[in-house]
C-alpha cells in the first residue's frame, strides 16, 4: 500500500487494484469487504467528478 490518492483517476486506479486483490482474496468475507470498498471509491471519484465534468474524457482514456 503506501500510495496516496490524490485524484479521481488514482481513485479509479486503486479502485482497479482492490478489485483484483479481491479476486486473490481466499476467504470470501474479505474478498466481500475488499469489493464493497472498490465500489465505493470508485462511486466517491464518479461523484466527485461528475458525468458532465470537462475531465471525464481523460478519465475515460485512463481507464481503456
Amino acid at each position: 500500500m503506501g500510495q496516496s490518492i490524490r485524484s479521481v483517476t488514482d481513485m479509479v486506479s486503486y479502485a482497479g487494484d482492490l478489485r483484483r486483490s479481491a479476486r486473490q482474496a481466499q476467504a470470501p468475507e474479505v474478498a466481500g469487504k475488499i469489493q464493497r470498498a472498490a465500489d465505493q471509491l470508485e462511486q466517491a471519484a464518479f461523484n466527485r467528478l461528475s458525468l458532465t465534468g470537462p475531465n471525464i474524457g481523460r478519465l475515460l482514456d485512463t481507464l481503456t
